[in-house]
């Protein structure tokens, strides 16, 4: 398999789909409607946890996930950036209006600026929590063949966005096509990407509008054939996935039993939590 991606900070979808078609481990083996529901309730988790260590807990949690699928961590890191670069760009504005201790501060045109204690808390938070679902969604979608996925969405959403949804993804493999395909040109007539800030933004201006013009007209045409061959708006369900096993139907109960308990200990009885 030979990866052509433009950036190792962005995510290969066909290296995805690589592995999700070829790998073999427990966690591909795993029943797919178990995985899927999982990535809910991991969803809801990071939603009402609030103690650190209980984030950190979860974070491990996914971690090992991913590598027991035999899945590269290193790749996984590189995929990093675009929610770090994410959630600092949003929590930044958050982290410097939280009150508590200062760790370092300025004064700017009569106002003082400070990080406090809470603030990093907060950005700290932020980031396990993008991070949590980052790496539970990409190893579940690394170990999930395409026919088992489009045969959930067929099962759990309307058949209009199941079909959107399908069509976005793959939508996604034209778009991230046709940004390689304008960095490969842009580099084979000796372009650079290393120029100052105010030239590279418009470089990537660049690359990113010409690369959607040419995906759409690209989309368009995929799509004309399609409608050619006899395409009437929905995607046959070409495979069945049977429901989950005994020992995933214990493990979705158990799933459910920490989250019923950390939304119970965040609303209700904050004690509950450290001492279970």
């Amino acid at each position: 398999m030979s990866r052509r991606s433009y950036s190792k900070h962005i995510p290969d979808f066909r290296l995805v789909t690589y592995f999700a078609e070829s790998g073999d481990s427990p966690v591909h083996r795993m029943n797919p409607w178990t995985k899927a529901s999982l990535l809910l309730i991991v969803v809801g988790l990071v939603t009402v946890l609030t103690e650190l260590w209980a984030l950190v807990s979860l974070f491990v949690l996914t971690m090992a996930f991913y590598a027991i699928a035999k899945l590269p961590v290193r790749v996984l890191v590189g995929w990093w950036t675009l929610p770090i670069m994410f959630v600092l760009t949003l929590s930044v504005l958050f982290a410097f209006t939280e009150p508590g201790n200062q760790l370092a501060g300025i004064d700017l045109l009569g106002w003082r600026i400070a990080l406090t204690e809470n603030g990093l808390m907060l950005i700290v938070k932020l980031l396990l929590r993008a991070l949590v679902v980052v790496n539970y969604s990409l190893a579940l979608f690394m170990t999930t063949r395409y026919t088992s996925i489009a045969y959930i969405a067929f099962r759990t959403l309307p058949k209009t966005l199941a079909n959107m949804f399908l069509l976005s993804y793959r939508f996604m493999f034209e778009t991230t096509d046709e940004v390689s395909d304008v960095l490969d040109a842009m580099q084979a007539r000796s372009g650079s990407l290393a120029k100052g800030v105010t030239r590279q933004t418009r470089i990537f201006a660049g690359i990113v509008g010409i690369s959607f013009v040419h995906a759409f007209e690209r989309a368009e045409r995929i799509a004309k054939a399609m409608e050619a061959r006899g395409f009437a708006g929905e995607f046959p369900a070409v495979q069945k996935v049977p429901g989950p096993s005994s020992r995933g139907i214990a493990l979705l109960v158990l799933a459910s039993i920490a989250f019923a308990l950390a939304t119970y200990s965040r609303y209700f009885e904050e004690k509950l939590l450290m001492w279970w």
